[in-house]
């Protein structure tokens, strides 16, 4: 994902490209124009085909950029592209935005269809771009930009709503220090989305102030993690980071979803010692990149593979370290953990807060 400011266009800058992109349909289109934006396109395709025959890119500069803003425009009328300005400082690059992160800096994509570094033609990347698919362009990217206000209201609700599912399946985890450390990963995805350039560090404090740490039970946790790793400390974080790294490459995701959580997952896949003991970075992995899977069984299954090719069992969690194949370690913990209820009734509060914080902002 490539790390660029979205920004809004001024009106000023979206009169002067409406203008300048019913200069060019006047200038370059014979007789009407047609409705549909595909029609549009087709006709603007016959253009791209006469600059390329005729002079470089840089010399028919203006041409470039001006059929380059109608192809935009087609793409703005067909929905859900969006005119933003993309560019690594706070200068003006129209290009058109999809809330998803998908982006198209379409002087740069016509630039290179005309200079024949791109291959493909305007009807082509229209359809592609239009139905969502992953297009291989020069100028056709992610970026990680603010978030649309629908986007993070959706998040929102589905991270409430999901931590109240962890809430009433406290045992699905495997201590109540991994069910505290999956609740805090959400929020801070959450309110990652709701502020730019939010760290890590707020969302502890924010957990702090109401109260956290609210798992005990040191020694059965201690006692746990001696059993499951003992002294290879380094070499189970190393089996998750890797295990999710191949899960995560292969992963169908939610492009919304995909959007807003990449950031932190590829964070938490770059310096995984954020995520804490191997035990609860496994737990939190599981849980993020669970919540980003566009098929929840297909990601189950992958996920379930590497766990087989890891250590010999399909159920076995990456973090562990002993020899391959079904023994103790496979079964529930066992341990006798006393702390669930303080840690449901932690996350409770924490969301609390996030609401009211909502409220007053």
């Amino acid at each position: 994902m490539w790390l660029v400011r979205v920004s809004p266009l001024s009106d000023k800058h979206l009169t002067e490209l409406n203008q300048a992109v019913d200069r060019a349909l006047s200038q370059w289109l014979t007789g009407p124009v047609p409705s549909e934006p595909l029609d549009v396109v087709r006709a603007l395709e016959r253009v791209l085909l006469f600059l390329k025959q005729n002079g470089d890119a840089s010399a028919q500069g203006r041409h470039v950029a001006s059929l380059a803003f109608a192809f935009g425009q087609q793409l703005v009328r067909a929905g859900q592209w969006r005119w933003k300005s993309v560019s690594e400082d706070d200068s003006v690059n129209p290009s058109i935005v999809r809330d998803d992160g998908r982006a198209c800096l379409v002087v740069d994509t016509v630039t290179a269809m005309v200079t024949k570094t791109c291959s493909l033609g305007l009807v082509e990347l229209f359809r592609g771009l239009a139905d969502g698919a992953a297009i291989d362009a020069p100028g056709v990217l992610s970026v990680s930009g603010p978030a649309s206000t629908d986007a993070v209201q959706r998040l929102e609700r589905d991270v409430f709503a999901r931590l109240e599912q962890v809430r009433k399946a406290l045992r699905m985890w495997g201590s109540p220090e991994e069910l505290e450390a999956v609740a805090k990963h959400f929020t801070h995805v959450l309110l990652a989305a709701r502020t730019p350039q939010w760290s890590f560090e707020q969302t502890h404090e924010l957990w702090v102030a109401q109260g956290a740490p609210f798992a005990g039970d040191a020694d059965e946790h201690a006692e746990m993690r001696s059993r499951l790793w003992a002294e290879h400390v380094e070499q189970a974080r190393s089996q998750v980071t890797m295990g999710y790294v191949s899960v995560w490459a292969a992963l169908a995701r939610d492009p919304e979803r995909e959007a807003l959580l990449t950031p932190w997952i590829e964070t938490l896949l770059d310096t995984p010692k954020l995520g804490g003991t191997p035990d609860r970075l496994n737990a939190v992995l599981f849980a993020l990149i669970g919540f980003v899977a566009k098929d929840p069984q297909a990601y189950v299954t992958h996920l379930g593979l590497e766990r087989e090719r890891t250590g010999g069992h399909s159920l076995r969690p990456l973090h562990v370290v002993a020899p391959p194949g079904p023994s103790e370690v496979h079964l529930p913990y066992l341990r006798k953990f006393t702390t669930w209820e303080a840690v449901s009734n932690g996350i409770a509060r924490v969301v609390a807060s996030l609401t009211q914080q909502k409220r007053s902002s």
